[in-house]
Order: structure tokens, then sequence, then C-alpha cells
């Protein structure tokens, strides 16, 4: 079996499990919705004021995307560490089956739930009264880069997984995606950050990809913004599938 019909036989394993386990993702959809109606209710009115963001509800639209990404993109990781302690990694492991594919499945699976969740803000925040400066063409950008951003990220609770077998271990991946998101200009511009924090955010790949999907929403087309988003898409995903990879090659040979 090839590698392309392999991933896509288990990723499609791996949605199929999500369909009968609705309450998973019912609650990685609540939190980010959840932060969304909160922040733009308790800052909303003063933003323009505070800062000069006069569509706070497109402001806040790529944080709960992204937000969303990395909570879907964490299962993977609890997923394979199940897959492991129930022996299906090692029977997997033990076929034809093309090692890269028992971990791209999972992957690729978490980054179309991500894409699913990011419609269905797109949606709440356009019902909420949101702008879309691109519209839909900016919509189908908006959706690719979350695709590309959980993909990349589920990589490190992949890793985890493979290497430890520990649930509790590949769940605190998720854990570091909050320091990167709220190092980043998650609630205002990056103007108005103190220099210290400002300093940080800079070198934050995630505050590039964070304005690279904003300016989608609320700016317009901005080809140096979202070029920089997708180099810092493609250079987490570099760095997180080599871990993975090494993970793998290390679990394979156990």
């Amino acid at each position: 079996m090839n590698v392309l019909a392999a991933t896509w036989l288990l990723t499609a394993r791996a949605l199929r499990e999500s369909v009968r386990q609705p309450a998973n993702e019912v609650a990685n959809a609540f939190i980010p919705l959840f932060f969304y109606v909160v922040t733009v209710g308790a800052i909303g009115s003063v933003a323009q004021n505070a800062f000069g963001v006069a569509d706070y509800k497109g402001f806040q639209l790529p944080v709960a995307i992204l937000q969303g990404a990395a909570g879907v993109a964490s299962g993977a990781g609890l997923a394979m560490t199940l897959d492991i302690q129930s022996g299906y990694f090692e029977k997997l492991a033990l076929t034809s089956t093309p090692r890269l594919a028992i971990v791209l499945g999972r992957m690729l699976a978490d980054a179309i739930k991500a894409v699913i969740l990011a419609g269905a803000i797109i949606v709440l925040a356009l019902l909420y009264g949101s702008e879309f400066k691109t519209g839909v063409p900016g919509m189908a950008v908006l959706m690719a880069a979350t695709f590309g951003f959980a993909l990349a990220y589920s990589g490190i609770g992949v890793a985890i997984a493979l290497k430890t077998g520990s649930p509790q271990a590949a769940q605190a991946g998720f854990i570091v995606f909050f320091p990167l998101l709220f190092l980043a200009p998650t609630f205002a511009p990056i103007e108005v950050f103190a220099a210290w924090l400002e300093a940080i955010a800079r070198a934050n790949p995630v505050t590039y990809i964070l304005l690279g999907m904003r300016s989608l929403v609320t700016e317009g087309w901005d080809a140096a913004a979202l070029a920089k988003g997708g180099v810092a898409v493609l250079a987490i995903g570099a760095v997180t599938l080599t871990l993975t990879l090494l993970a793998l090659r290390s679990r394979v040979r156990q």
C-alpha cells in the first residue's frame, strides 16, 4: 500500500472516531467561541478609542480560529497514545502500512476538523456583526492557513505521544500554544505594546500567522503579511514534523 492510500484510509478512520464521539468536538468548539464572545463583549466597545480598532469582532476572529485549531490539533497526540496503549499502533507497524502514513493520518484528520471549526467561527463572527474585507476568497485563504497551522501544530502532540506513550504528556503539548498566543498581538495591536513585550511578540512566529489572518479580515489583501504568515507556518511545520519523524523512528525501533 502506498503512502497516499494508507494516509487517506487512516485519516478517514480518525474522522469516523470523531463522529462517534461528538462530545470531544463540542468541547473543542466551546472554548474558542466562549473566549471570542466574552473578549469582544468586554473590550469591543472601547477598542476604537483605546487603540484605534473599529472592527474588534473581526480583530478577534483569527484569535478564536487559532485557539480552536490548536485545541483540535492537540487531540492528535492523545489519540496516538490511545492507539499505542491499545496495541493498534504496533499492529499497524507490523503490516506493510507506511510508517509516515500512521502519523499523517492522525494529523490530517485534526487539520480537517480545524478547518470545519474555523468555518463555524467565521459564520458566528459574521452573524455577530464582523466585517470580512476580502470576502469569500479571503475566507478560503483563511481556512487554508488554518489547515496548515493545525497540521503543523498537531506534530507537537504526536511527537510527544510517540516518544512517551503517555496521554498526560501528549495533552501537555497544548500548553505550549498559550504562551505563544498571549505573547502575540492577541488583544491589541502590537504598536501599543510595551517595548519589551513588542520585542518578544516580533520574535514569536504566531504573531505573523495571526497578523496574516487578521489582514484578510480587517484590512484587505496584504501580500507581505500573508507571506510572513505562510513562512511562519512552514517554519513551525518543519520543526514539528522533524520532531515527529525522529520520535516515530525511535518508537518503531523499540
